[in-house]
């Protein structure tokens, strides 16, 4: 029996040693999460001013596939961690990558393959063939890339260069063949200024958006024979790309010429007093939104119906005559909105540049604008996002605030949050505020043993057209 007691007398302390232990942890993991999560401070005004917005995103970090998401909304800010976060990709907002290669043009091609020659290689792996040419098909490869959706390709011709003097052109002979690779075929890799200045590098908006399945992109000018506005992409997928007849040869081997197009630019919207289209983007019951420039400067917003019909025109703002102009939507949480950033800037002969911005919000309703509303922004200092509220009377516009760095560091500068402000159409600021991302905190500062590098922290907004959610 004195036994038995010495015995449960021993499990006692060893019982509020696991209790301690438990607590312990729960405390340090409570700590933890407090560090990692995301909170909202309030720096000026009335809290109350952020109803009736909504602002999504997500933290990420380096080295990591885990996301933080966050949710502001009626000035209530939800958090949720996914570990593993399988979904976080296909919150990309839909992009077009141009590419612009130099192939040999038709006319030449027997004779420059007749001339080919291989370059010795120090390994087995893969061969480089090269030829001369004086006369080069310049062409354009548009990607349009919507995350979860196989890409759209199409490719065409700006219109063949000749040259004064033969250059060398070169392909790279790989045991994986991408007919897409810029080397699968001959092509002019160092281009002269006079070649290069010879076409533009950009011909459509970075941001298209999908209408009815189709991927939809904004031609900015009058070029090669295309109007100013919106068009269908009727692009190949890479697999239809392969899947594509050999139409010459390169080192004696059947290939698809580097200067065969494929896919079709079908005009979908083009109005007749644009000077320059700026931005397209899909909005409420499925009309389109096209903003562009008329010869006069004027900033018009047409909203399109789904047969490229134009049901409204409303004028947005104007802008000063300048070198060039571009627009940007801004991410989204409803497609009855869209906020743009629109700019110009102007190069003056000392070779300043001289910028203007503003920020243009719209609201559509019933195939009508409710809301067309513009004002100015700082061009060294433009918003990350904005977004309209509920009653459409104020936006809330968002930068990304930057953290001090360490003394002993020098990377890049982390992000520890983002800067909101209230601003209501009439003008002022009536909140303002700060969503931190606990950079600060004590495990802000996370380590990656195996790539020996600290685990910065980078925000984005969820988009409206972020691949499975179109």
């Amino acid at each position: 029996m004195p036994k038995t007691n010495r015995f449960r007398r021993g499990l006692a302390p060893l019982g509020v040693l696991a209790l301690a232990v438990v607590l312990l942890c729960t405390a340090w993991l409570h700590l933890g999460w407090r560090a990692i999560d995301v909170t909202l401070e309030d720096l000026a005004g009335d809290p109350a001013a952020l109803r009736g917005f909504t602002l999504n995103g997500r933290l990420n970090w380096n080295f990591s596939h885990d996301s933080l998401h966050f949710s502001l909304h009626d000035g209530y800010l939800d958090t949720e961690l996914v570990f593993d976060d399988e979904d976080a990709p296909f919150l990309d907002r839909p992009i077009v990558s141009t590419v612009q290669t130099y192939a040999i043009a038709t006319a030449e091609r027997a004779a420059a393959e007749r001339s080919a020659t291989e370059v010795p290689q120090l390994s087995d792996s893969d061969r480089t063939v090269q030829t001369v040419v004086t006369r080069l098909d310049r062409m354009y490869t548009l990607s349009v890339i919507v995350p979860g959706q196989e890409n759209r390709i199409v490719r065409f011709s700006a219109g063949e260069l000749t040259l004064d003097e033969p250059v060398m052109v070169e392909s790279q002979v790989l045991d994986s063949p991408n007919e897409l690779y810029t080397l699968y075929d001959y092509s002019w890799i160092n281009p002269d200024t006079a070649a290069r200045n010879s076409w533009p590098d950009s011909i459509v908006d970075a941001r298209p958006f999908v209408l009815d399945g189709v991927p939809v992109v904004c031609w900015e000018q009058d070029y090669l024979g295309k109007a100013p506005g919106l068009y269908r992409v009727n692009g190949l997928t890479e697999d239809e790309v392969v899947a594509l007849p050999r139409d010459g040869t390169r080192g004696g081997e059947d290939i698809l010429c580097g200067s065969t197009g494929f896919g079709t630019l079908e005009p979908f919207y083009c109005p007749d007093d644009a000077a320059q289209a700026l931005v397209g983007a899909a909005m409420a019951d499925g009309s389109s939104l096209l903003l562009y420039l008329d010869a006069d400067n004027t900033v018009w917003a047409d909203l399109v119906d789904g047969s490229g019909n134009r049901i409204d025109h409303q004028q947005v703002t104007s802008l000063p005559v300048a070198d060039s102009y571009s627009a940007e939507v801004k991410t989204r949480t409803t497609d009855r909105d869209a906020v743009v950033s629109l700019s110009s800037m102007d190069l003056s002969p000392s070779g300043t540049e001289n910028r203007t911005s503003r920020l243009a919000a719209l609201r559509v309703a019933d195939g009508k604008f409710t809301v067309v509303h513009c004002q100015d922004q700082d061009p060294a200092n433009t918003a990350v996002t904005a977004v309209l509220n509920a009653e459409g009377n104020a936006l809330l516009l968002a930068w990304f605030h930057d953290a001090p760095l360490p003394a002993a560091d020098n990377g890049n500068q982390p992000e520890d949050g983002i800067l909101l402000e209230v601003r209501p159409l009439t003008g002022g600021a009536s909140y303002r505020g700060l969503l931190r991302t606990g950079t600060d905190r004590d495990w802000s500062n996370l380590y990656d043993a195996y790539s020996q590098q600290r685990k910065d922290r980078y925000l984005t907004f969820d988009p409206l057209e972020g691949g499975n959610l179109t």
